[in-house]
């Protein structure tokens, strides 16, 4: 009897205690620290980051103007209960139009409080310090050179950060997934975290994941309404990927590609 309740003793103490950071997975500890309680943070050594400009840019960039048009006539209700995940892609090409559509979509300015000074954007973003990034990259798209390109937020353009059939780059990043790198555009959304984490320290790395998602839905959304697909890919090389774009994976990390065409009938 002094035995089993030895051996119990014993495996109750080896049981992993939450809170205890020692014994959380990766996952479960930046949770924790990262979270409120009453005492405020619970986290010891949350960091802030450097500020940063609001927008990116690339100044010796051949800037490309993308048309703003008026947007598609297709009820949000309709475009949810439509919204599909697809995987196979005619080769079709995109128009420059449907493209803009879908970049405003995903981060396009919607209104400004001028008494503020602060330009708000089609998704939400904690604290409207925006710290998502969009890069397209074109493969197929009418009056558009194939390359790689950087959205510019501010007045609606592409920024050329070097030209070229990339394919099979992305789908090398991306595990050779048949869908990612064969469309006729592929988008990649990177954060730069300092943008929110130079005010809400490292809890704004939680934000910044809210934000992508938000947008990642406004693109399924707008690529139905424009009758096109996407899918989200989270599966890829970061490395790879973060070299792919020029970025360092830490300052600025890729968070998710997503492939961009006309769907097979």
């Amino acid at each position: 009897m002094k035995y089993l309740l030895l051996i119990g003793t014993l495996m109750i103490m080896t049981l992993p205690v939450y809170g205890d950071s020692t014994a959380m997975s990766i996952g479960e500890r930046f949770h924790h620290e990262t979270g409120y309680g009453d005492s405020g943070a619970k986290g010891d050594d949350l960091k802030m980051g450097q500020s940063l400009p609001l927008y990116k840019t690339y100044d010796r960039a051949t800037i490309v103007h993308l048309p703003v048009t008026q947007s598609d006539d297709f009820p949000v209700a309709k475009a949810m209960q439509l919204r599909r995940s697809v995987r196979t892609y005619s080769d079709k090409a995109l128009t420059l139009p449907q493209l803009t559509r879908v970049c405003l979509a995903a981060c396009g300015i919607t209104h400004e409080l001028g008494a503020m000074d602060i330009a708000l954007r089609a998704a939400p973003s904690g604290g409207a310090l925006y710290p998502i990034e969009l890069y397209v990259i074109a493969h197929t798209v009418d009056s558009l050179a194939d390359g790689l390109y950087h959205y510019q937020v501010k007045d609606t353009t592409l920024e050329l950060i070097r030209e070229g059939d990339f394919g099979d780059e992305i789908n090398d990043a991306a595990f050779d997934q048949d869908w990612v790198g064969t469309t006729a555009v592929t988008l990649v959304l990177s954060a730069r975290f300092a943008r929110s984490t130079h005010k809400y320290f490292d809890r704004g790395y939680r934000y910044t994941y809210m934000e992508v998602g938000s947008i990642c839905e406004n693109i399924y959304l707008q690529a139905t309404a424009s009758g096109l697909g996407t899918v989200s890919v989270g599966a890829f090389n970061d490395d790879a990927l973060n070299a792919f774009l020029g970025i360092d994976g830490t300052n600025e990390a890729a968070l998710l590609i997503m492939p961009l065409g006309v769907p097979t009938q």
